[in-house]
């Protein structure tokens, strides 16, 4: 049971479908928008094509961009399936989460 889980949760933060946005406020207390375009299956293209969709023909300027590629190794105890079977084991994976965010202010 917790293996298809350790899948699904890889699965779900290897493959995030699009990027998303969240309006913010800035400093200059006008409205702006973060776009998070995390994960492998992304780049920040996605990033600006969703900042297009949301300022459309207006344009956007472009106030900030982050990115960060972090590293994690993780161990899950698995147990036997068979309660009189004293077996234990480890899963093991390693590998790194790729975060993207842009910062706009539509025009």
């Amino acid at each position: 049971m917790s293996r298809s889980l350790f899948i699904l949760i890889i699965f779900v933060i290897t493959l995030q479908g699009c990027a998303s946005s969240r309006e913010v406020f800035l400093a200059d207390g006008t409205k702006g928008h973060n776009i998070n375009c995390s994960g492998s299956g992304m780049n920040y293209s996605n990033c600006l094509e969703k900042a297009g969709e949301i300022c459309g023909t207006r344009g956007y300027h472009l106030l900030n961009q982050q990115g960060d590629i972090v590293p994690f190794s993780q161990a899950i105890r698995e147990f036997g399936a068979n309660t009189q079977s004293a077996s234990i084991g480890y899963l093991t994976s390693s590998g790194s989460i790729v975060t993207r965010n842009l910062f706009i202010k539509c025009k």
